[in-house]
């Protein structure tokens, strides 16, 4: 069921990768550079709101299912609908193989951009 509602209802999410190169002083500076986009079913979204201090702090959650074999780490980040994710866990139900026809990953990813 899984893998149909990523065929049927996924979306394709741009995988962006870090990358760490020397700027023109030497220093070393992590960017992003897109990888292969993968196709994900969005399974939910959630907000958080909390106080750090006196600031207070909003993130959205999303948990993203990609098909098995997908390349995608959790040093990554995922853009889903123009906004910017930073992966946070990657599972595999059920010590599911590729040979599996139910092979699949669960993505956990959060944001603070443009929440509000």
């Amino acid at each position: 069921m899984i893998k149909a509602l990523i065929q049927t209802k996924g979306q394709q999410m741009q995988v962006l990768r870090p990358v760490l190169k020397r700027d023109s002083v030497g220093s070393r500076k992590q960017t992003f550079h897109a990888r292969p986009q993968v196709r994900g079913y969005v399974a939910s979204r959630s907000m958080d709101e909390s106080f750090d201090g006196n600031r207070q702090r909003a993130v959205e959650s999303v948990t993203v299912y990609v098909q098995g074999g997908s390349d995608i780490n959790i040093t990554d980040r995922i853009k889903i609908d123009n906004k910017t994710f930073e992966v946070n866990s990657k599972r595999t139900p059920g010590m599911r193989t590729s040979r599996d026809r139910l092979f699949y990953h669960i993505i956990s990813a959060s944001s603070n951009e443009d929440v509000s």
